[in-house]
């Protein structure tokens, strides 16, 4: 990547020929960066329309009266003529800010933007990147900075598969998202991981995730990882085969104490003697 002072980046131009233009969508430049702490763009304005997706970090983007901060899996669209600046939001070097774009224009182009309900005065979508979509960005980048030969059509087809997809419900999407949160838990509950951990793995602020969660399966995240542990330490104490503080580290707490002290809250009544109470229950 070069270093642009404010940011490491690699950009690729594009000039459309004549049969691309006789369609109704086409590239202009495309590109990723990694930002520093001082990064900022604007104010300004651009000719065409540019897509920018968030990677890592955090970005807050000012607009026609308008500022919001997106994290990862957020995308925002700069439109033609319409003043914007947008600039690094609470700098992590752990987790920089990192985005990729896409710049582009046509007949058909503005009605394809207003399709995907992204307008002047809502310029942005959140939790709208997926994977696939990552993969599809990778793709248009190589055929745009590669200019192979006779890529035009292909460059086109990426480009309406990329819109096809940033067209399906969103609440699919945040839905995957959320099951996808709720397999990670089941799986790793036992590894000590937080609600922060989960946030970053999704790609949602820890407030957003927690709330869409709820409304999603009715538990809170931080509530479902306490559900987990706790029925599986009822299923360890019954066995009687491991201490208390053996149980309590294998399911990811630090110490005795607050494991005893979660159980307590939980069950109403300590290990042990939810222990000496369930065990000869199991003998019987």
């Amino acid at each position: 990547m070069k270093d642009y002072g404010h940011e490491y980046a690699d950009i690729y131009y594009y000039t459309p020929n004549e049969f691309e233009k006789l369609g109704g969508l086409w590239p202009l430049r495309t590109g990723h960066n990694v930002a520093k702490a001082n990064y900022s763009v604007g104010a300004r304005i651009i000719e065409c329309f540019s897509f920018h997706f968030v990677l890592s970090g955090a970005v807050t983007l000012s607009s026609m009266g308008e500022t919001v901060t997106l994290t990862k899996g957020g995308i925002f669209c700069l439109f033609p003529n319409v003043k914007y600046s947008y600039w690094v939001s609470q700098y992590d070097p752990e987790s920089p800010l990192r985005m990729c774009w896409l710049a582009f224009n046509g007949t058909q182009a503005e009605s394809l933007v207003r399709r995907i309900e992204i307008t002047e005065q809502k310029p942005y979508l959140r939790n709208k990147l997926t994977s696939e979509m990552e993969e599809l960005l990778k793709a248009c980048m190589k055929q745009i900075g590669g200019r192979q030969r006779d890529g035009d059509l292909q460059l086109q087809i990426l480009f309406y598969r990329l819109f096809e997809m940033l067209s399906r419900p969103l609440h699919n999407v945040m839905e995957d998202k959320l099951k996808a949160c709720m397999q990670y838990m089941e799986m790793h509950y036992a590894e000590g991981i937080t609600v922060a951990d989960i946030a970053e793995f999704t790609g949602m602020h820890r407030s957003h995730l927690s709330t869409r969660f709820k409304q999603c399966f009715g538990i809170s995240p931080r509530d479902y990882l306490i559900k987990l542990r706790m029925e599986r330490a009822d299923e360890m104490l019954q066995n009687g085969a491991l201490s208390i503080t053996e149980i309590a580290l294998s399911l990811g707490y630090t110490d005795l104490y607050t494991f005893s002290r979660a159980f307590g809250i939980y069950y109403g009544m300590s290990p042990s003697n939810f222990r000496s109470r369930m065990l000869p229950l199991t003998k019987c």
